[in-house]
């Protein structure tokens, strides 16, 4: 992830990627969100988008690129795994879990916004649980706001910082 944000910070410097970014205008920002979408559920998408973002746009604005995008992606893998549910039988499948694993409570705004803390899969997870238990949308939004916002903030001062070294 370091080379990779090195590397990030080197193409802005060399190829001036903000006077072009800036060229696009208004697009820029919905450019990248679109492609941060699409790819958030890589580790690319996921972590090297967000740092870029950083780099690129303010602080303010990659903040929310990097926020939205992953809403969104939250809210699609919401609905994937409401469906998913009855296709796979998910609930089901949970029954044969151990039982303090079986205990939480799908439904839980803290529980499920700290789910989305852990590295790598929380998010993921926090989805599939949401969408199968079929958690009520208006907690599954306030988990998403809540979850992606520290780390949509950090991962913008990063690429920042990068780019300011």
């Amino acid at each position: 992830m370091i080379l990779l944000s090195l590397a990030a910070n080197h193409w802005v410097e060399i190829e001036g990627a903000r006077q072009a970014v800036s060229q696009w205008g208004v697009w820029a920002p919905v450019a990248s969100a679109l492609l941060k979408t699409l790819t958030n559920v890589t580790p690319f998408g996921a972590i090297v988008l967000s740092v870029v973002n950083g780099a690129l746009f303010s602080v303010l604005v990659a903040t929310l690129i990097n926020l939205v995008s992953s809403m969104v992606t939250g809210l699609i893998m919401y609905r994937i795994w409401q469906r998913g549910d009855h296709e796979w039988d998910i609930s089901t499948r949970i029954q044969v879990l151990p039982v303090w694993l079986r205990s939480y409570q799908a439904d839980n705004l803290l529980f499920l916004t700290l789910l989305r803390w852990v590295p790598w899969a929380g998010g993921s997870l926090a989805d599939l649980i949401a969408g199968s238990h079929h958690v009520p949308l208006r907690i599954h939004v306030a988990s998403l706001l809540l979850g992606y916002l520290p780390g949509s903030l950090i991962y913008a001062l990063i690429g920042a910082k990068l780019v300011s070294m």
